[in-house]
């Protein structure tokens, strides 16, 4: 449970670069992460070059930290395989963000810092990362990790917050339910 508690969004990484057994660890978190059905409608796009992190980067005005990762990770949806039944069915959505937080706390794990950018459903983001990368209209980028050694890790924030937890109904407390504390 450390690696839940230590995650923290990282946007400074120093300039080392990740070795690829570690970069396979993390894919394979993502793959590991529960789906809808059993689907597993996830392919994963891996950027370790600086021009196309900065590429990346230009996409949209929160994606400045890529220039200074060491690698981008775009976890994409296979339209193909998420929506088979119904092209409507947005249960992806669900499995592609189960994805995303596995990669982000395999990247704690192997000790590097990274940050969830959200891509879908810009329509913006998502056409500039089709077209630069070459996605075919059934593949959509979902999200981007940018990850890397971190130059400067936050503290745990300690979000836990009694205040929005119900028992049995909403807005029903638990009486006896002890204040939060540090684990």
């Amino acid at each position: 449970m450390s690696v839940i508690f230590n995650r923290r969004s990282v946007r400074h990484f120093l300039s080392k670069k990740i070795d690829q057994d570690k970069l396979e660890r993390i894919l394979r978190a993502g793959f590991e992460a529960p789906s809808a059905h059993n689907r597993r409608p996830w392919e994963f796009l891996v950027a370790t070059s600086q021009e196309d992190r900065e590429a990346i980067a230009a996409m949209s005005p929160y994606a400045k930290m890529l220039g200074g990762a060491a690698a981008a990770i775009t976890v994409c949806v296979n339209l193909g395989i998420g929506c088979v039944d119904n092209p409507g069915d947005t249960w992806w959505i669900q499995d592609l963000s189960a994805a995303t937080e596995n990669i982000l706390l395999q990247i704690v794990e192997e000790g590097l810092g990274g940050v969830w950018l959200g891509w879908y459903p810009d329509e913006d983001r998502i056409r500039a990362f089709s077209g630069r990368f070459g996605l075919p209209p059934h593949i959509l980028p979902f999200s981007v990790v940018a990850l890397g050694y971190a130059a400067k890790t936050p503290e745990p924030a300690f979000r836990f917050d009694a205040g929005k937890v119900y028992y049995g109904a909403y807005g029903r407390k638990n009486d006896g339910a002890a204040e939060y504390k540090k684990i």
